[in-house]
């Protein structure tokens, strides 16, 4: 492995797939200022020439130590404690060498690159504690370096020409390091930028790859209910050529209600068909074309007065088809037996279709005779039609009751799912 490649990997040590680009950042950036401050350490050493037996070696290595620590805690995924590691340490060595050198070497020009590491470390869009932390210390730190002047613990072996050189020293290394980490800063934002944006034009690929297939979707939809459609017409055509060859009277009329409630369930697919979302159905505008149809069918149009009150509720097509083969039902049974007198002035019917009670209140109601008394009890001599209500009721998590309001009187309620 070359030294470039051993570069990119140690910059990568704790960074996960799971982080955030800030935090995938703060990580890198780490683990860079802990080889920056490695690196700058060695040069360190070189103050050794001018010091000689005064120079600090000890604290020198300890501070390496550190740092060496620090990357590792990184390769060990502990990134939080391995960032206050950094911040701790890097604000210690700060301390330290503006308390052991005298003001005149400059080593105060060191707070400015760790200012710039201030911005590369942290969050500008949010304060997170790494943030408010890496702060505090950095501000204690050079608060102190201000306040805390103790000459007994500076070092007393330095000349006049050792302390020029050592200015002229540190205030190149500080200028140095403070313009390499604002180019990296630089960098590393416009390495997160193109990221950003490499991944935005992959978001807007996929999204349009995804508008392409849903589009594609939409028209395999849209013909697989045209066909179930046009499938349901044609086993609706058979049953007319069925009825139109039987005679007995008791067969047309079963094979008449057969074609309602396939005529209920085509004309779901076709209200599906025309909505764009193919996903729900205005329930009112088709329970008005349903009945409609079956009062067309009977006739009755003309003699039946229809009162219809619809609020604006979509049902899905797992509601509709089911509640459709209900009303078809309820209309069918209130043709045959409570709208079959003479009286052409006051047949009426009604229907009604509410939000009530976190569901649906579907409410149906004719002015015939009315049930038995003891229809709702009754369940052996039901029907065929009263049977289907019940059951489809059922299906979908429905109630029905059944009672008498100057005629028969049919309420569902079931939940809007």
């Amino acid at each position: 492995m070359n030294l470039k490649a051993l570069f990119f990997r140690i910059l990568n040590f704790g960074v996960r797939d799971d982080q955030s680009f800030h935090d995938r950042r703060r990580v890198k950036s780490v683990n860079l200022l802990n080889l920056i401050v490695i690196f700058f350490l060695l040069i360190g050493l070189t103050n050794w020439f001018y010091i000689k037996a005064g120079f600090p070696v000890k604290i020198e290595l300890l501070f390496m130590a550190t740092a060496l620590i620090s990357i590792y805690l990184s390769y060990k995924k502990y990134v939080n404690i391995a960032f206050a590691l950094f911040t701790v340490y890097v604000n210690c060595s700060l301390f330290f060498i503006g308390e052991y050198y005298p003001s005149e070497t400059g080593t105060y020009l060191f707070y400015f690159p760790a200012i710039v590491s201030i911005v590369l470390l942290n969050n500008p869009s949010r304060i997170d504690k790494c943030s408010i932390f890496h702060f505090s210390v950095c501000a204690l730190s050079f608060t102190l370096n201000l306040v805390m002047d103790n000459p007994g613990r500076q070092i007393k072996t330095l000349d006049a020409s050792q302390l020029q050189v050592l200015w002229h020293y540190n205030v190149f290394l500080s200028v140095f390091l403070t313009g390499l980490l604002t180019f990296l800063l630089n960098k590393t934002i416009f390495n997160q930028n193109k990221e950003i944006l490499n991944q935005i034009d992959d978001i807007k690929k996929t999204k349009e790859e995804v508008n392409v297939s849903l589009k594609e979707k939409e028209v395999l939809l849209a013909e697989l209910h045209h066909r179930v459609k046009n499938n349901l017409a044609i086993i609706s055509g058979l049953l007319n050529l069925q009825e139109d060859a039987v005679n007995n009277a008791e067969a047309k009329q079963i094979i008449s209600e057969t074609k309602a409630r396939i005529m209920s369930m085509a004309l779901v697919h076709k209200m599906l068909f025309k909505n764009p979302e193919f996903k729900t159905i205005n329930f009112g505008k088709y329970s008005s074309e349903l009945i409609n149809e079956l009062f067309n069918s009977y006739n009755l149009l003309e003699e039946v007065q229809i009162k219809e009150e619809y609020e604006a509720i979509n049902l899905s097509i797992n509601t509709c088809i089911p509640l459709g083969l209900i009303l078809n039902e309820i209309v069918t049974n209130s043709i045959k037996y409570g709208l079959n007198n003479d009286d052409t002035k006051g047949k009426q019917f009604s229907v009604s279709i509410k939000n009530a009670n976190n569901g649906v209140l579907l409410t149906v109601k004719d002015s015939g005779l009315g049930f038995n008394k003891d229809f709702n009890t009754d369940l052996e001599t039901s029907s065929l039609g009263i049977v289907l209500i019940r059951s489809l009721t059922e299906q979908i998590d429905g109630k029905v009751h059944f009672s008498n309001s100057n005629g028969a009187k049919i309420e569902i309620n079931f939940p809007n799912n």
